[in-house]
């Protein structure tokens, strides 16, 4: 009755939460672009002798290697890669292939091994993967041909605002530099009525192996940083010789992203080249929002920081496999009895830690323009190890690390040194008619 209590719960509803019985286990590792997905996921692979498939739809292709950021000859050496120059840059490939195609080679894998990992940053191929495709209505190929007549005609920014003005959810996570999927979103409402984004979500199909998801994380300031020099690093090693040996394949699907469309406007003589590496730059970092964006939509990505916490996402992982430990972040349709939201606050989440068996701990995450408030946690049968508190409490931390923040619990939360005791008038005034608010509760401020 408790297992099957602790199944129902609404923060574990979707089947790829769920642990499998099978013991097969395939580790997710997502981040936004320069985050070190490669790197680390070659680490993976190293510790449990697994093999890694590639979830990047672009380094598919074997022309395309310097704008895809497309792991070097000496780290294809260090562990098996799947997906990885598996294709000419002139054949057809769809994420339904995808999907079929990788499900019949972890089905050969897990002949061998318990674990495959999974690496990179197409949100769209790593769901298909992970929880089987949505269904999306049948669009007549002249409402698709009138829509590329379009964008022939009109441009690039005719289909952003088109899509911003009837599907304002979906514009905020579509890569906005890729016409292929901005067709294809415009060309689904105008056939069906609705939005894209309205048909997504759908029951995620069975899969016989168990997700851990794992997203590497970056402060703000320094991803895009990184995003800047990995730029200039691309350029120093040709990927302006690259774009113009692509040049006459530049309206094939796999080039209308950043990278290369910027190039062939520099090769059009549409801009300078300076102005079009700057343009890679501010392309890019808008890009790793819209991944940011669909990870948090997914609420069940947890975060580690990919040069400080390898001990602890491999703890994370075993937890995973032995207890289901699990992330979940829920939204207002499902708040935690014990921590009410915040009526101040611009949203209330609940972090939860939860384990197949019933045990979580839970931290309510309350957040107005720059600040956060975090509040708990409740905790409920967890064992004595630890661990999953001290994942929910980092878990906070790395969600925190571009806002001003405020920890309010019994005891000092453990990452916060020098943490100072505070009273309520000292937090933000949104917080103050909290209705959860104890006399005498104790909690920690951020120094």
């Amino acid at each position: 009755m408790e297992m099957e209590k602790a199944l129902n719960h609404p923060a574990i509803q979707k089947p790829y939460l769920r642990p499998m019985s099978n013991g097969k286990y395939l580790i997710v590792v997502g981040g936004p672009t320069a985050s070190g997905k490669t790197d680390f996921a070659i680490r993976l692979a190293r510790h449990y002798g697994a093999a890694i498939l590639s979830a990047d739809s672009r380094q598919f292709y074997r022309e395309m290697a310097i704008g895809t950021a497309k792991p070097s000859a000496e780290e294809l050496a260090r562990a098996p890669h799947h997906f990885i120059d598996s294709l000419s840059i002139d054949a057809d490939y769809s994420v339904g292939e995808f999907e079929r195609d990788a499900m019949q080679l972890l089905e050969k894998l897990y002949r061998e091994r318990d674990i495959a990992i999974l690496a990179g940053g197409s949100g769209l191929y790593v769901k298909s993967l992970c929880e089987g495709l949505d269904a999306f209505p049948e669009v007549p190929l002249a409402v698709r041909r009138q829509v590329e007549a379009e964008y022939r005609e009109k441009g690039l920014h005719h289909l952003q605002a088109e899509l911003q003005a009837v599907d304002p959810a979906y514009y905020e996570e579509a890569d906005l530099q890729n016409p292929h999927r901005l067709i294809r979103a415009i060309a689904v409402f105008r056939a069906g009525g609705q939005p894209f984004s309205s048909f997504r979500n759908q029951k995620q199909a069975k899969r016989p192996f168990t997700p851990i998801y794992l997203q590497l994380h970056w402060p703000r300031a320094e991803l895009y940083a990184r995003i800047g020099q990995r730029v200039k690093h691309m350029m120093e090693q040709g990927l302006l010789e690259e774009a113009r040996r692509l040049y006459l394949h530049r309206h094939h699907t796999a080039l209308q992203t950043v990278g290369y469309q910027e190039l062939f406007d520099y090769l059009d003589g549409r801009c300078s080249l300076e102005e079009a590496v700057a343009l890679i730059q501010r392309n890019s970092r808008r890009y790793a929002k819209r991944q940011l964006t669909w990870s948090r939509r997914d609420g069940h990505w947890k975060r580690f920081r990919p040069t400080d916490d390898w001990e602890l996402a491999l703890r994370y992982i075993e937890a995973a496999r032995a207890k289901g430990l699990r992330l979940a972040y829920a939204g207002p349709e499902h708040p935690h009895p014990a921590l009410p939201p915040i009526p101040g606050a611009e949203g209330n989440q609940w972090i939860r830690m939860i384990m197949a068996e019933g045990a979580e701990a839970c931290l309510l995450m309350a957040e107005k323009k720059r600040e956060a408030v975090f509040l708990g946690p409740a905790v409920k049968g967890l064992p004595d190890d630890g661990l999953a508190m001290e994942l929910l409490w980092h878990e906070a931390m790395l969600a925190a690390s571009d806002k001003k923040a405020w920890f309010i619990s019994e005891s000092a939360p453990p990452f916060l040194k020098g943490a100072k005791k505070a009273g309520w008038a000292e937090l933000p005034a949104w917080v103050q008619d909290y209705p959860g608010k104890k006399e005498g509760f104790g909690f920690t401020c951020q120094p």
